[in-house]
């Protein structure tokens, strides 16, 4: 006995049961926890493009690797993050990193960029000059976006 007052031959037969419990019971989980419940709702705040390359790959990444762990993701961009949603805008890379691919990836899976109308106005994006996969939100989409969202990652 420890001065816890935890036996650690009893907490070891204690890890054993819960082991040989799990084996016997067809073994642990295949998915986390997390996505057996239901699907998570993801939003993805991006607002950097070519003046933080880094955020937005990081962000246009991580996008991916959640709607491929089965969470249901939308990327918002905003600010400067809005140029990567202007067809005449060229995707930059970011070391190795084919922000071009990452999107076009994001995008075969289903994925939406929400681009804000404001910062699209500002940066004089026309909601005619998007690239696939993305477009223009409204007040109220943005609004419901983010009040439904079980997650909000910003970059």
């Amino acid at each position: 006995m420890t001065k816890s007052g935890v036996c650690f031959p009893t907490l070891r037969v204690a890890l054993l049961a819960v082991l040989v419990l799990a084996v016997a019971g067809g073994g642990f989980p295949s998915a986390p926890v997390w996505a057996q419940d239901a699907e998570k709702t993801v939003v993805v705040h991006i607002g950097q493009y070519s003046n933080d390359l880094h955020a937005a790959t990081m962000g246009v990444g991580l996008a991916r690797q959640m709607q491929d762990a089965g969470a249901d993701v939308t990327i918002f961009v905003d600010r400067e993050g809005v140029r990567m949603g202007e067809e005449g805008q060229p995707l930059l890379t970011y070391g190795d990193t084919d922000l071009a691919a990452l999107l076009s990836t994001y995008i075969d899976g289903g994925g939406t960029v929400l681009v804000c109308p404001h910062c699209a106005e500002l940066g004089g994006v026309e909601p005619d000059e998007l690239r696939r996969g993305f477009e223009m939100g409204t007040q109220e989409s943005i609004v419901e976006l983010f009040i439904n969202a079980d997650t909000v990652v910003s970059y």
